[in-house]
């Protein structure tokens, strides 16, 4: 939220700024160009800001055997009833961690009023009843949104792998947390613009697993988790000889813990 509130103040300084030449200005053409400089801001944030982030995250079991069966049944449920859009749905394998062996059903980005309207009962719910008949157990849905402000995303279709990492954190260290995280962001910024970085947060407090934010780092190969990071090297180049130490010691005040694992995309 601090980030929104230096933006609304810039923007609202910048308009001053451009009403004041404005009026100072006689010529027609300028004018125009001042008012697109006032409202073109103002769209971009409003817009930014209404952009879905919501993601619904399932974790289900499948019956011993079944793994076939069920990836047929959720490809086709979701090809007739989350194509595209805010109902967009897609499914992933998780090889180890906590949910090792589960597949993870994923819907959105989305919103909470998109889901007052969401594809439920009759013919969506009677097909994913295929879905159910080889699957052995299903968890709760999960709510989590992705952190744009943190985040260094690269829409690549062949991204397909993600390393996860879970953090726990500590109470009232999530705005301490972010700040540091920024800081890797800008690393991302500067020295890896072809590589993704994203950042989510749990939406609902979940303390007693920890659940708190997850940072992703999707991939196309499995042969760049072989590949030598060098990320000390980069963030030091930007912030200084010894940040990276500094950064390291920051950060395990904020949290309690970290899981991780790997996870593939189905479809």
């Amino acid at each position: 939220m601090i980030y929104c509130y230096f933006l609304f103040c810039f923007l609202k300084y910048l308009c001053y700024f451009a009403m004041f030449i404005y009026f100072l200005t006689k010529s027609l053409i300028m004018k125009n160009l001042i008012l697109g400089l006032i409202f073109l801001p103002i769209c971009l944030f409003c817009q930014s800001d209404n952009d879905p982030t919501l993601f619904e995250v399932i974790n289900i079991e499948v019956k011993p055997g079944q793994e076939k069966a069920f990836e047929a049944a959720v490809k086709a449920h979701n090809k007739k009833f989350h194509p595209e859009g805010i109902y967009a749905a897609h499914l992933y394998s998780n090889l180890n961690g906590p949910n090792g062996g589960k597949y993870t059903w994923i819907m959105g980005p989305t919103t909470f009023t998109a889901l007052d309207s969401r594809p439920g009962e009759g013919a969506h719910d009677d097909d994913w009843k295929n879905v159910t008949a080889v699957s052995q157990e299903t968890d709760s849905p999960r709510y989590w949104s992705s952190d744009a402000k943190l985040s260094h995303r690269v829409v690549n279709a062949a991204n397909t792998k993600s390393l996860i990492w879970i953090y726990d954190i500590k109470p009232n260290q999530e705005a301490r947390w972010s700040e540091l995280i920024a800081k890797v962001k800008k690393v991302y910024d500067e020295k890896r613009p072809t590589e993704s970085f994203g950042v989510s947060w749990n939406e609902f407090s979940d303390t007693k697993a920890g659940n708190d934010v997850a940072i992703i780092f999707s991939f196309d190969k499995w042969s760049w988790m072989d590949r030598k990071s060098n990320f000390s090297k980069d963030f030091e180049e930007v912030f200084g000889a010894g940040s990276w130490h500094t950064f390291l010691n920051a950060m395990a005040e904020t949290v309690d813990g970290r899981v991780d694992w790997l996870r593939t995309k189905v479809d």
